[in-house]
């Protein structure tokens, strides 16, 4: 079992009359080998909640579990929960190769002279040719950046992946095939992934259940059939009026919805 498990999280900011409540008694279940889609506008909580997950930001109440045990123990210690941040060009040391940087999060009892084929495959399970191994991060574009930094996550065998706004800062050119990339490794490895967008013909494209955060609250949540079918909340349908005609197969051009 991999699950992801919020229960009536809240993360605040500041203090005292300059308290901004970012993330209000959020509860929300990721189940096992599931893609659940968390849509909201800028603002709305929803990466907030994600850096919650990965203690990245600290929770003001509320607990965080995978695979029913507390974030902070159990499979966390092994790389239970891994990211991939929206910003390519951030997520990734300039100083390390690529092939240093997907090493470095393998698990520790990979012995060192099966690291080079490990990190061959998972440049191959990313689409990238494991020639790029001893290449700098500088040398690349933004959609190369944002496959190894899958490959990176990948590396660590997670319970979970977190995939915030992966898109939003490539090319519309290239956005398409890092969805098409994803949704490929989460049905290969059978994963559970909280997908984040504010686009939600993206989220809709990719996962089983699609979860709607508006104000730091899930206003809405649903298998994804369900939810384009006949949404209930009025936040709902005003992001499905302003989505691009939904299809199976992504048009590039569709994705380019300014957040």
């Amino acid at each position: 079992m991999s699950s992801l498990e919020f229960r009536n999280l809240t993360v605040t900011f500041g203090r005292g009359e300059k308290t901004v409540v970012a993330v209000d008694a959020v509860s929300l279940v990721v189940p096992d080998r599931t893609v659940v889609g968390l849509v909201g506008e800028s603002g709305s909580g929803k990466s907030t909640l994600a850096r919650a997950a990965v203690g990245l930001v600290d929770a003001r109440s509320g607990d965080i579990l995978v695979d029913g045990q507390p974030a902070t123990t159990g499979r966390r210690r092994r790389g239970g929960l891994q990211m991939v941040f929206q910003d390519p060009y951030s997520s990734l040391d300039p100083r390390m190769s690529i092939g240093a940087s997907i090493a470095e999060a393998l698990p520790s009892d990979v012995r060192r002279a099966e690291r080079r084929g490990a990190v061959a495959e998972l440049l191959e399970q990313v689409g990238l040719d494991p020639l790029l191994a001893p290449r700098m991060p500088s040398g690349l574009s933004g959609g190369q950046r944002q496959r190894i930094a899958l490959a990176r996550a990948l590396a660590a065998e997670p319970a979970v992946l977190i995939a915030d706004e992966i898109t939003s800062a490539l090319d519309v050119s290239v956005q398409g095939q890092v969805l098409n990339l994803l949704r490929e490794v989460q049905r290969g490895l059978a994963m559970s992934v909280l997908f984040i967008s504010h686009n939600l013909a993206t989220v809709c494209y990719l996962s089983d259940i699609v979860a709607v955060m508006e104000r730091g609250r899930i206003v809405e949540i649903g298998p994804t059939e369900q939810i384009v079918a006949d949404p209930q909340h009025p936040y709902t349908r005003e992001l499905l009026e302003s989505a691009p005609r939904l299809g199976e197969k992504i048009d590039p051009e569709q994705l380019a919805v300014p957040d």
